[in-house]
């Protein structure tokens, strides 16, 4: 069975983020999705939900799919997280059938994941381009990426059944780095931690459960109070 791991802060957990999982396990046939919420993020600013929270609001999220599951695989760490030593635990479970999901933002900054480049040789990666974002400018950035992290990928041919947009192969790897571009949700955690601040209505953006989640639990409300003054 083909696994999806889809790791983040998920602060909060939003319509964007099941959308791309949603189409992530239509596309590339994933008999499950893993939604990894991390206890301390090694490359995120401190402040939002308390990591019991985050937890909280992506089981109400992923509660209706059967494809999606939640796993506590980072939140059982005591310091920051990393995603090789996630991938490696999954790796050990699952075999080579791992594809980790992420957007191609979080991509451009694989440089300064922990060996990154090893990461390649480990699983596939579906990267989600950013709405309105232009193809052949995040093919030139992801390769850009994987360079500095000391891999040269090989653009494949598009064939008939293609299920990525663009596919980019990793020498010497049986994996690949899929370029994915879904339909557009413009939709962002921090717009959502605003909105909360201030008391607008999160209708839309997130699942209803986890709206009412953040609203009963008063999540957020000095966000919106320090950007306004």
């Amino acid at each position: 069975m083909r696994i999806g791991l889809f790791g983040g802060a998920f602060d909060p957990v939003h319509i964007g983020h099941l959308n791309i999982a949603n189409q992530s396990a239509e596309k590339f046939g994933l008999g499950r999705v893993y939604f990894i919420p991390t206890a301390v993020p090694p490359h995120k600013k401190k402040g939002g939900a308390d990591p019991a929270d985050r937890l909280k609001m992506v089981r109400l999220a992923v509660s209706s799919n059967p494809v999606f599951t939640v796993s506590l695989r980072e939140m059982a760490e005591d310091g920051p997280s990393f995603t090789i030593d996630t991938v490696s635990w999954f790796q050990k479970r699952h075999g080579a059938s791992l594809y980790y999901i992420l957007g191609s933002d979080a991509f451009e900054d694989l440089h300064k994941w922990k060996s990154s480049g090893e990461m390649l040789f480990m699983c596939n990666f579906i990267v989600v381009s950013r709405p309105g974002s232009d193809m052949d400018s995040v093919q030139k950035k992801v390769s850009g990426r994987l360079r500095a992290c000391g891999v040269a990928l090989t653009p494949k041919k598009k064939s008939a059944d293609a299920i990525a947009d663009r596919v980019l192969s990793v020498p010497g790897s049986p994996f690949s780095v899929h370029i994915c571009k879904f339909p557009e949700f413009g939709v962002s955690s921090t717009e959502i931690r605003h909105r909360a601040g201030l008391g607008k209505s999160l209708r839309y953006l997130v699942p209803d459960s986890v709206g009412q989640y953040i609203r009963k639990n008063g999540l957020y409300s000095k966000v919106g109070k320090g950007r306004n003054g």
